[in-house]
C-alpha cells in the first residue's frame, strides 16, 4: 500500500482517482492546486504525488521543483491533458519519476505505483539527486504518441546525465535534432555544439573536432563510417579518459547516430566493440512515421504553419482526401519525405487547402525529379553499350562477363565516392560488405 496524494483542479480526475486508489487499497489524499498540496506534503511527506501541469496559479513543473527541493525522497509524477515535447523534457530534467498523458490509463498508474515503490524500498528512501532545471529554448519535435513520449523521456534524461549515447533511427526520423535538443537542454549548452558526418569528412578534421578541446557537443552522424583507427581512440577516450594523452582529458560529449545494426558490424569486425560498448549503455531509438500515424495531423499543422511563415503563404491545412492519403502511406522517408512533400504542395496550391492535385506524384514516387532524369540518362546509355556487345558478341553466352564488368564497375564507383571506405560504399549500394569485397577491383 502507498502513500499518495493527487493534486489536479479537475473534479472528474480527482473523482477517478478517488475511486482506484480506494479500490487498489492505497491511502491518498486530494489537493485542488498547486499550494494546497505543498501544504499536505509538508504536513506528511507522500510516497508519491500525481501532479497536474496545468493549473490556476503555481503550475505543475513550479511545483515539482519546489518538492524536488524540499521534500527529494517524494517521487513526483507528472499528467497532462496537454502534452508538449518540451514540457515533457522540462519535467524530467526537473527530476520527474514519470512523466503521463490524460485519458490516464489505471493499468499504466498501477505499475507506475507498483514501479515507485520498488525503486525507493531498494534506494531505502535516500535523498534523490535534485536537478537544476535551466530553461531550454523551444524545440521542433512533435508528436504525442506513447513511442514519441518515451523518446521525450529520455532526452529529458540524457539532458541532465552527461553520458555518451547512441541514437538509432532511420533517415528523416529526426536524429540530429533529438542530438540537438538535448545539447540545447544540458549544462554544455553554452559550449559549441558540431555534427560530424562521419562518411564525408576526411579523417584528419574528425580527429581535430574530436580531440580538440570542443567543451561542448559532438554529434557523429552515421558513426559506424567513422574510421576504425579512430574509433580505436575514442573508444579508449571515453572509457578511460586518464589514460589518453593530455589533449583528450577535455573531451566533448559524445553523441553517435545510425541507421544501421551496429551490433552486426562489431560482430564481422568492421566496428571497434569497445566503442559500441561505450555508445550503447544509452541507445535511444526514434520510431520511425508508420509507427506513430497519430502524430501525421500534428506533424501537418506544424510543417503548414512553418512553411507559411517561410513561403508567406496562407495555407489552412488539407482536405480529407489528403488526409487520407497521408495515414494510408508508408513514408520510407519518414517525417524528412512529409516535409518535402507538404512544402511542394504548399509552393504550388492554388487554394487555401492543399488537395490531391497539389501533391501531385510525390507520394506514388518518393524519388527527387533529379535522380529520375538521372536513372533515365543512365539507362539510356548502359543500353546502348549493351546493345554495341551482344551485337559484337561471337558464340557463347556474354550475360555473365557484362554482369561482373556492371557489377565491378558500380563497387568501384561507389568505393570512390565514399572514399574507400568499404562499410560507407556497402550501405550505399545496398549489399553487404562481404559481397562489396567481392566485387571490389584489385589492385594491379
Amino acid at each position: 500500500m502507498a502513500d499518495i496524494l493527487v493534486v489536479d483542479d479537475e473534479e472528474s480526475i480527482a473523482a477517478a482517482f478517488q475511486r482506484f486508489l480506494r479500490d487498489e487499497g492505497h491511502q491518498f489524499r486530494i489537493a485542488s492546486n498547486a499550494e494546497e498540496g505543498l501544504a499536505l506534503i509538508a504536513a506528511r511527506p507522500p510516497n508519491i504525488v500525481f501532479m497536474d501541469v496545468r493549473m490556476p496559479g503555481r503550475d505543475g513543473v513550479q511545483a515539482l521543483q519546489a518538492v524536488r527541493a524540499q521534500f527529494p525522497q517524494v517521487y513526483v509524477v507528472m499528467m497532462t491533458a496537454y502534452g508538449t515535447s518540451q514540457t515533457s523534457i522540462d519535467a524530467i530534467r526537473a527530476g520527474a519519476f514519470e512523466y503521463v498523458t490524460k485519458p490516464l490509463d489505471v493499468d499504466e498508474l498501477q505499475a507506475i505505483i507498483n514501479k515507485a515503490l520498488a525503486v525507493q524500498q531498494a534506494k531505502g528512501r535516500t535523498d534523490a539527486t535534485a536537478v537544476e532545471d535551466p530553461a531550454g529554448p523551444p524545440i521542433a519535435l512533435v508528436g504525442d504518441t506513447p513511442a514519441m513520449q518515451e523518446v521525450y523521456k529520455m532526452i529529458g534524461r540524457l539532458s541532465t546525465n552527461d553520458v555518451s549515447a547512441l541514437v538509432v533511427g532511420e533517415r528523416g526520423t529526426g536524429r540530429r535534432l533529438v542530438v540537438a535538443t538535448i545539447h540545447r537542454n544540458s549544462a554544455r549548452r553554452l559550449h559549441p555544439f558540431v555534427t560530424l558526418e562521419c562518411g564525408a569528412l576526411p579523417a584528419d578534421m574528425l580527429e581535430k573536432e574530436l580531440f580538440g578541446g570542443n567543451a561542448g557537443t559532438v554529434y557523429l552522424k552515421d558513426v559506424e563510417a567513422l574510421p576504425l583507427t579512430l574509433q580505436a581512440r575514442l573508444a579508449t577516450a571515453l572509457n578511460d579518459p586518464a589514460a589518453g594523452p593530455s589533449s583528450v582529458r577535455t573531451m566533448p560529449r559524445i553523441i553517435a547516430s545510425t541507421e544501421t545494426d551496429i551490433a552486426e558490424l562489431v560482430r564481422t569486425g568492421a566496428f571497434h566493440e569497445a566503442l559500441y560498448d561505450a555508445l550503447s549503455v544509452i541507445a535511444l531509438r526514434l520510431p520511425p512515421l508508420r509507427e506513430r500515424r497519430e502524430d501525421i495531423a500534428a506533424l501537418v499543422r506544424h510543417l503548414i504553419t512553418r512553411f507559411n511563415n517561410e513561403l508567406n503563404r496562407s495555407i489552412k491545412g488539407i482536405d480529407d482526401e489528403v488526409a487520407a492519403a497521408f495515414q494510408e502511406h508508408a513514408w520510407p522517408g519518414n517525417v524528412g519525405q512529409l516535409q518535402r512533400v507538404l512544402k511542394r504542395a504548399c509552393i504550388v496550391a492554388r487554394a487555401d487547402v492543399i488537395t490531391l492535385d497539389d501533391l501531385g506524384d510525390s507520394l506514388n514516387d518518393s524519388r527527387s525529379p533529379a535522380r529520375q532524369d538521372l536513372e533515365s540518362t543512365l539507362a539510356r546509355a548502359v543500353g546502348a553499350v549493351l546493345q554495341d556487345r551482344l551485337v559484337q558478341a561471337s558464340g557463347g553466352s556474354p550475360y555473365h562477363a557484362i554482369i561482373d564488368a556492371v557489377e565491378t564497375t558500380l563497387v568501384k564507383e561507389a568505393l570512390v565516392i565514399t572514399s574507400g571506405n568499404q562499410v560507407k560504399a556497402a550501405d550505399l549500394l545496398g549489399v553487404n560488405r562481404a559481397t562489396l569485397r567481392k566485387k571490389a577491383p584489385t589492385e594491379s
